[in-house]
């Protein structure tokens, strides 16, 4: 900010009629300044300036040498302006808003927009930011989902039980789709796909016919009634390209699922016996097949045949002896 002058050192202290005609010499000049150029030209008006004391001196016969003059105009200048730091206050920091209108008034309106948008996309139920509308969108791709799986199991199905299994899962989506209930949603897409892949699966199950591993074995275990052995034989899945297929086993020993490549299957004391003595007659079992799953259908179709010449009941499955 602009401040008075400064008093000039004793040095060069000029007497009140000096200070006084240099006063009216800059009055002068600083209403003749017709551009902003000249005000700034500051070499130009140092010359002026100079000019103008010598006539003045020369007309009212004070003895005044050229380094007084220069000394004088010097000092002027020195310390016509001098800038200090404002102090924070309260009109101080109202011209700084004041300068900074513009730019305050862009940030004001950008940030008044983005939350206006954010309170709006809460606010409306049809804003995809809501969280109902988060919510729709799960729930549509789940249907979506749901669909295709009822399709790929309606294209393969073959079991007569299954067209009422569909209609019921197809009411069990509706009534969680109006119920917004996302995880039987995705329970029911997760258990449809499961069985879409399981109806699509072919392979056969086999009793384990290698003349140097053992087919069976017998294990005692105690229960209620007391302590017996339970007869088993060594199983695997082989698919239709004569590959080894994986299953996921639960044991009726531990309740364990564990996925395998061969099990051993519980079966009746006379069916084990009689795989033994086919075995024993001469190294090669010529009985090898115990179930076949067939393309759309859920379940295995037992092919063992007991003492009565049926497929026997599936009695227990292990997976570790």
């Amino acid at each position: 900010m602009p401040e008075t002058p400064k008093s000039l050192p004793k040095s060069e202290s000029l007497s009140l009629a000096e200070m006084m005609r240099i006063m009216d010499v800059a009055t002068e000049m600083r209403t003749q300044r017709e551009t902003v150029e000249k005000e700034f030209a500051v070499d130009e008006t140092r010359r002026i300036l100079r000019e103008k004391l010598l006539q003045t001196t020369a007309i009212t016969g004070e003895r005044v040498t050229e380094a007084e003059v220069d000394a004088a105009i010097e000092s002027y200048f020195s310390t016509l302006y001098t800038y200090r730091e404002p102090k924070g206050t309260l009109s101080v920091v109202l011209a700084q808003f004041y300068v900074k209108r513009g730019h305050l008034a862009i940030v004001s309106l950008l940030a008044l927009t983005l939350l206006g948008t954010g309170w709006w996309s809460m606010k409306f139920a049809n804003s995809r930011f809501s969280g109902t509308a988060r919510t729709n969108r799960k729930i549509a791709r789940l249907e979506t989902a749901i669909q295709s799986n009822l399709a790929r199991v309606q294209a393969v199905a073959r079991e007569p039980a299954l067209n009422e299994d569909l209609a019921r899962w197809q009411d069990e989506a509706q009534v969680a789709r109006k119920q917004l209930d996302l995880p039987a949603l995705g329970s029911l897409e997760q258990r449809l796909g499961e069985l879409a892949i399981q109806l699509n699966e072919v392979y056969q199950v086999r009793i384990l016919a290698d003349p140097d591993q053992q087919s069976g074995f017998v294990r005692n275990f105690e229960d209620a009634a007391g302590k017996r052995p339970a007869y088993y034989l060594i199983v695997s899945a082989i698919n239709e390209r004569g590959q080894a297929v994986r299953r996921t086993i639960e044991s009726s020993e531990t309740r364990k699922k564990l996925t395998v490549d061969r099990w051993a299957e519980q079966v009746p004391k006379e069916v084990f016996d009689r795989i033994k003595e086919d075995k024993k007659a001469d190294g090669i079992l010529n009985e090898t097949s115990f179930s076949l799953k067939r393309r759309g259908f859920r379940d295995e179709e037992i092919l063992l045949k007991g003492a009565d010449d049926k497929p026997i009941t599936r009695l227990g499955q292990i997976t570790e002896w």
